[in-house]
């Protein structure tokens, strides 16, 4: 269909995604087959799945949408399932719905040309973009919103409509003066023209702050789908919210009571430490997976950190334990399926005292950030106190609030209460202290990568800067060491930076806690580190994120945000390069 006219006469071919890069590799598993004057199709040739069992699409080029004359620069695009499974599909629409859901959702793994591949080590991370799909549009009418999508899913319908009204803008256009200024607007500023739909969906999603108010200007006098948005709006992200119909365990709702960290496992689920004693699970598609008022238990209460280990154990900091370490806090353990693994009260060894911030690493191990005491502890995978009776970092450390490892096992340390930004790291064995001015003010979140690891450079740390609204970026040497890149890039939205995630290109994520936005940062990878990326007053200005606490990306590309005042969990779908999951030490491209 094409702006729900029949589309006749396009060439309609069955795919088979790639497995050794991203964006590449596709195998056509079938000849063209053409539309007739109803837009009707049947694939009948036989073909024979790969050994793989790879996951497959459909792809629409050229045709006649009602106007009598053939439009080369049409491509439009329909996800199915894995080549096994396609019996079980008799019928499915091709429209610029289906379209706009696969180019979002598939970002990452979508090259121009509709090749769509993944790297040989994350096909889960493909499967999980592919279900995706399915949240935003029925694959059966070519119509926004899924009917995949949890109960109390918020899919910005309106936005997907408008999207996809201005593709359909250039599928309907006999001639090519509405195509071309498809194509003009949806070219990337270092990059080249599109020459199809497709192309030019791809290029939006990846550029989704660039040419917004011209590209809302496309659609023609009366846009085919509905509802639209009344104006422009401030970026082409899409944003999904998963409500579940809870805020807190006590009112008997599901989500729980002001999610503060977050953390994604090798599946893509999505853990939630939230403050009022509960964790949350979610699936990469937004289902709940942990009961009502979340998995409670084992010494959970107040907590704000979390991470998951390399062999799925999920870690949640306790700033206040009633009844073990003097009241002092402990550590959670959750296996997989939610069940506490920890003894009761959790683990308080290695000087743990009031813990907010943790993170996990490769030979897991994991460390927190002790704001009470102002040290760190370190424990080992079975709980085991590394860090000795006292912690590590004394009298160097100032209420640290979170903590980040680097790929030479430092652990990295923010420190909020000094007196101007600073970080702190510390050796493995807790011999080797060193404590390096950061800049900015109220530093609250940090992260590292292993960006330019070449001689002696260790990779980068970056941090958000709470009070100074920036985020500061240090080049890492060996023992512990680093040089101040920047004391604060600044722009983009970032209004109480709290916490920050490095994806898989190397460029940087941040909430904005007062903002109530997300901001994206260019990375060291890139020539210009610290370029502000996203629009001025942040992306997801129009998700309704309130208070975002924690960040997250998983393998398919989606960030993942907590919502500290309304207790919900926002993806944004396919807007970051993928990391490899679970985060243990620096972001990795899987």
């Amino acid at each position: 269909m094409g702006g729900q006219q029949p589309l006749e006469n396009s060439a309609v071919q069955l795919y088979a995604a790639g497995s050794d890069g991203y964006g590449t590799g596709a195998q056509a598993l079938t000849s063209a087959v053409y539309t007739g004057s109803d837009g009707g199709f049947s694939i009948t040739d036989s073909y024979t799945c790969p050994t793989a069992n790879p996951l497959t699409y459909l792809v629409a080029t050229g045709g006649e949408p009602g106007t009598g004359v053939n439009n080369p620069a049409i491509t439009l695009m329909a996800v199915l399932g894995s080549c096994n499974d396609l019996s079980s599909i008799s019928f499915i629409t091709i429209d610029e719905v289906t379209t706009i859901a696969s180019a979002w959702a598939l970002a990452p793994f979508l090259g121009s040309g509709a090749q769509v591949g993944t790297s040989s080590g994350n096909q889960q991370g493909l499967v999980n973009a592919f279900a995706n799909v399915n949240n935003l549009v029925d694959l059966s009418t070519g119509t926004a919103p899924g009917t995949a999508a949890p109960q109390g899913a918020v899919i910005p319908i309106s936005k997907i409509d408008t999207l996809a009204n201005i593709v359909a803008a250039c599928v309907n256009s006999p001639g090519s003066d509405t195509c071309g200024k498809l194509f003009a607007d949806a070219t990337p500023s270092t990059g080249i023209a599109p020459s199809n739909t497709l192309d030019a969906a791809l290029n939006i999603a990846r550029n989704p702050s660039a040419n917004v108010a011209a590209l809302y200007r496309i659609p023609l006098p009366s846009p085919p789908f509905q509802p639209t948005l009344g104006t422009a709006p401030p970026d082409w992200t899409l944003a999904v919210s998963y409500v579940e119909g809870g805020l807190c365990p006590y009112e008997s709702v599901e989500i729980g009571c002001e999610p503060g960290s977050i953390a994604v496992d090798a599946s893509g689920n999505v853990w939630a430490a939230n403050y009022w004693s509960s964790v949350t699970e979610l699936s990469n598609t937004g289902h709940l997976l942990s009961p009502g008022g979340g998995f409670t238990g084992g010494g959970l209460n107040e907590s704000y950190g979390i991470a998951v280990g390399e062999n799925g154990s999920v870690w949640v900091t306790n700033e206040v334990t009633p009844g073990v370490n003097n009241g002092l806090g402990s550590l959670t353990v959750l296996n997989s399926l939610g069940q506490v693994n920890s003894p009761t009260g959790g683990y308080f060894g290695g000087g743990v005292d009031f813990p907010v911030g943790i993170a996990t690493d490769t030979d897991g191990s994991v460390w927190t950030a002790n704001y009470g005491d102002s040290t760190a502890s370190r424990l080992s995978s079975t709980g085991s106190a590394i860090s000795g009776g006292t912690g590590f970092g004394v009298n160097q450390l100032v209420g640290p609030v979170a903590v980040a490892i680097d790929a030479n096992h430092y652990a990295w340390l923010a420190n909020q209460s000094a007196d101007s930004g600073s970080v702190t790291s510390i050796s493995p064995n807790g011999a080797q202290v060193t404590t390096i001015a950061s800049g900015g003010d109220e530093t609250s979140g940090i992260a590292t990568d292993s960006i330019g690891m070449t001689g002696s450079v260790s990779g980068h740390v970056w941090t958000a800067n709470y009070s100074s609204n920036s985020v500061s970026e240090l080049e890492l040497g060996t023992g512990g060491s680093a040089v101040v890149i920047s004391t604060g890039y600044t722009g983009g939205g970032l209004s109480g930076p709290n916490s920050i995630a490095v994806d898989g290109a190397g460029n940087i994520w941040v909430t904005s806690f007062i903002g109530d936005t997300i901001s994206e940062l260019q990375g060291a990878a890139g020539a210009n580190p610290g370029q502000v990326l996203s629009p001025g007053g942040g992306f997801g200005q129009d998700a309704k994120l309130e208070r975002p606490y924690g960040i997250a990306i998983d393998a398919s590309g989606n960030v993942w945000v907590s919502n500290f005042g309304s207790s919900t969990i926002t993806q944004f779908l396919g807007a970051a390069t993928p990391v490899q999951t679970p985060l243990t030490g620096p972001a990795q491209l899987p």
